[in-house]
């Protein structure tokens, strides 16, 4: 990446809060007034482009030295930002007061040192920063010796050591939990829902661990919520869905109590998180109020946090994440003013969502809108949404949506009338699947069901040929990374739906409330 990308990506990637702290320090600094006016050309880019660059500020001396100066503006922004988040976030806070722990030392002015050291310990301890009481007690073993053991003995060197050691071990306990749920997280996200069995025999063997047999191993709040996600995630992809409700509910409590109590960035994120991921799971249990619930709770966060704590990226996320919520639950209710209306809001900031670095969310977004506009007839636009996942690259990426997406494309076209396309989609996505290593048996029968309409689209008058396709589909055995697909496309409710000749959606309108 050249410096110009690099630079570019930064000045991007912030907040309006922070290019106005920026502005308002290089303005203080005369002799760099050319870093403001190119951190304004950078801000107002769509990308950076070196020849226009040069075209823009042509005649200007610091062109013969371009990549210096882009430097320069880079180093001065980092350096803008640790002052401007010193305020704003209690990890840079005390970092910030370490730094003063050690001019006051190095100025001799030990005593003063010392009782902002006592500020920094009571800080830390209070926000879990071990890495940061580690530091403390570093300091705390200097002070000692700087005042050659004054009224001291050996049981205040001694407490020094048993507290960094009981230290040391909280940490090590935090890193094996994370370890194991980076573990587990990564066969499920590097490629979606994974599909071959032995990436589901490695999950067997990550949760089978001592350390995940007993939750009261873990010893600190990060490592009792890794212990829950771990357990969470590891029943959600084994389909065992009420188990999976119980631990993520447990987390969210769990969370929450924190969130009320110690507000802080990362707190503001973890809290998103255990909404987040409760939602799918009430979704599948048929927990419309509940799943209602958390939305509301997701777009109270920013008025239930502190200004300072609250980031764009999290706006951004919780606007993605709520959207997708929404549509799964205005699909499976049948409500379609109010699907159709919040389809409309993010058609209107497409190019906005276009842009959101998380593709993985922006894919299964627009999933969700193509999915919706599919259950209320609406299948030319549907397949619209579907196009704008298939063209992009990030999809080859993840395994699941990526099947989910071809399935949905072959029964969109079945619904056009465009019955000469499947033989050609169903052969082209076998071959995809196939490369999974293997199809599932409803892949299998999905795709021989679209093969027979390429040869006789009259067939679809038939009754009798949907009755057979909803008889197979029941009797297909659940596997380990299906579920995924059968849980994102209600396939049953879309046969009893030509079975009935009903609208879809009022037929999952009438199930699913009546499971409610």
């Amino acid at each position: 990446m050249s410096k110009g990308d690099r630079l570019f990506e930064l000045v991007q990637s912030l907040e309006l809060n922070e290019k106005r702290y920026f502005k308002l320090q290089a303005s203080l600094q005369k002799k760099d007034s050319n870093l403001a006016r190119l951190f304004d050309y950078y801000s107002e880019s769509k990308g950076f482009d070196e020849e226009e660059l040069r075209v823009r500020f042509e005649g200007e001396k610091f062109l013969d030295q371009l990549a210096v100066t882009q430097n320069h503006l880079y180093e001065s922004i980092l350096k803008a930002m640790r002052l401007y988040h010193l305020k704003r976030t209690v990890e840079f806070r005390l970092y910030g007061m370490i730094q003063d722990v050690q001019f006051l030392y190095e100025k001799g002015l030990v005593e003063q040192a010392h009782g902002l050291l006592k500020n920094v310990r009571k800080m830390a301890v209070k926000n879990d920063s071990f890495q940061v009481i580690l530091l403390v007690l570093e300091w705390e073993s200097r002070f000692l010796s700087e005042e050659f053991y004054i009224d001291k003995d050996e049981s205040d060197i001694d407490n020094t050591s048993e507290e960094y050691y009981e230290i040391l071990g909280s940490l090590q306990n935090e890193r094996e939990y994370s370890d194991l749920q980076s573990k587990i997280f990564n066969n499920y996200y590097k490629i979606g829902i994974e599909r071959r069995n032995e990436d589901y025999k490695t999950n067997d063997q990550i949760v089978n661990q001592f350390a995940l047999k007993d939750p009261s191993r873990a010893l600190t709040f990060r490592s009792k919520c890794c212990f829950l996600n771990i357990h969470a995630q590891y029943n959600k992809i084994n389909g065992n869905w009420q188990e999976a409700y119980r631990y993520r509910l447990e987390l969210l409590n769990l969370v929450e109590e924190k969130f009320g109590t110690a507000y802080s960035r990362s707190i503001v994120q973890s809290y998103f998180v255990a909404l987040n991921n409760l939602i799918p799971i009430c979704v599948k249990l048929h927990k419309w109020d509940e799943v209602e619930e958390l939305i509301d709770k997701l777009e109270s966060i920013e008025e239930k946090s502190l200004k300072s704590h609250f980031s764009d990226e999290i706006g951004s996320r919780i606007f993605l994440q709520t959207s997708i919520a929404k549509l799964a639950l205005y699909t499976r209710l049948g409500n379609r003013e109010k699907g159709l209306e919040l389809v409309g809001r993010i058609r209107d900031i497409q190019e906005k969502i276009d842009g959101y670095h998380r593709k993985y969310v922006v894919l299964h977004l627009y999933f969700n809108v193509s999915y919706f506009l599919f259950s209320i007839g609406e299948y030319s636009r549907s397949l619209r949404w579907l196009n704008m996942i298939l063209n992009d690259t990030a999809i080859n990426s993840v395994e699941d949506l990526h099947a989910s997406t071809r399935l949905m494309t072959m029964i969109l076209q079945f619904e056009l009338g465009r019955s000469e396309m499947l033989e050609y989609l169903a052969r082209s996505t076998y071959r995809y699947l196939n490369k999974l290593e293997g199809l599932y048996a409803f892949e299998e029968i999905m795709l021989s069901f679209m093969k027979k309409f390429s040869k006789n689209d009259l067939l679809r008058q038939d009754k009798e040929i949907f009755t057979k396709l909803k008889s197979d589909l029941l009797s297909v055995k659940y596997e380990p990374g299906e579920r995924n697909a059968l849980s994102t496309l209600d396939l049953i409710s879309w046969v009893e739906s030509k079975i009935s000749e009903q609208p879809l959606h009022e037929l999952l309108k009438a199930k699913n409330y009546a499971k409610d």
